[in-house]
């Protein structure tokens, strides 16, 4: 298996030393970078996002050790893999770049061939551990999600609306929630079947993404029932989106088989500050009671909810 190649920013102060590993570096087709000091080599780190840094450890000003301890106190910097460049023999020296979070050392002169066994060893490791991370968002994602739909699933739902809730709450901002449900989805299910059932379901959530903001939060609530989480948004507003829903749903020719099936929803809204909720179960329940009231009303309309329904 060929070794695999990444971006190497050299930091040393030696332009020969410089020189030297650029050369053996890019002859194993790295992309390399060099920095002359400690405070260029810090900017770069953060700019060229290399997979590994050869760090010399005697520099003027800022020395390799100083440097070291800034990259792995920084978020964007702390996952790179460090290999410390010394000409010190003394154990206690290379200890202490370790202790400071450095993954391996090498000691000048160095040998060629160690040179570029080290720094390939640890562009391989950096290469898994970015590819373990990006596996890890996605699992994260994964778990939020609802199965069918692709929107958030009834947890993430109710862990979102307590932050934004108490955010609100916190800085005197307005949140809506909105809970929408299939008028007769039973009946849908019964005359076309369950495959047709989850269709619509798959083509409802669509149409919810395509109307919502990237900072609304659309999650299947169990069944054929819908949630939404609006920050930033007051009653008015939440009603006037809500209706909005509503008609592109009314307005959208759902098809199965060949069948054109209609389908509406009924919906129902609440909100903070306007509704006064005290917890972020209360507008959830509050929504609850408004989308009740559209049911019983004649279904296929938003309904706000009024202390007295």
């Amino acid at each position: 298996m060929a070794d695999q190649v990444g971006r190497v920013l050299v930091i040393d102060d030696n332009a020969v030393i410089k020189r030297l590993a650029s050369m053996l570096l890019l002859k194993k087709g790295h992309s390399v970078e060099v920095a002359n000091n400690g405070a260029e080599g810090i900017i770069f780190a953060k700019s060229f996002k290399p997979h590994v840094i050869l760090l010399d450890v005697m520099m003027p000003e800022i020395d390799g050790y100083e440097v070291c301890r800034c990259l792995k106190s920084d978020d964007q910097t702390k996952d790179i893999p460090i290999i410390m460049v010394t000409s010190r023999a003394e154990i206690v020296d290379k200890v202490m770049g370790l202790e400071l979070g450095a993954a391996d050392y090498v000691q000048k002169p160095f040998d060629h061939e160690e040179l570029q066994a080290r720094v390939a060893t640890q562009v391989k490791m950096k290469i898994l551990w970015d590819e373990l991370q990006e596996k890890n968002k996605l699992l994260e994602e994964l778990v939020k999600k609802d199965g069918l739909t692709n929107l958030y699933n009834h947890r993430y739902f109710h862990d979102r609306m307590v932050d934004e809730f108490n955010r609100c709450k916190r800085y005197g901002l307005s949140v809506s929630c909105v809970l929408m449900d299939i008028d007769f989805f039973k009946k849908i299910n019964d005359t076309y079947g369950h495959q047709a059932g989850d269709d619509i379901l798959q083509k409802l959530a669509q149409i919810i993404l395509d109307n919502i903001r990237d900072v609304d939060i659309g999650a299947r609530y169990g069944g054929e029932e819908f949630a939404l989480i609006l920050p930033h948004t007051r009653l008015d507003n939440a009603v006037k989106f809500s209706e909005r829903l509503r008609r592109s749903v009314e307005e959208t020719d759902f098809r199965f088989n060949n069948n054109s099936i209609k389908v509406t929803v009924s919906l129902g809204v609440a909100c903070l500050p306007e509704n006064d909720p005290k917890s972020h179960t209360d507008i959830i329940r509050f929504a609850d009671d408004a989308l009740y009231a559209a049911k019983t009303a004649g279904r296929n309309m938003v309904k706000v909810y009024r202390k007295q329904q």
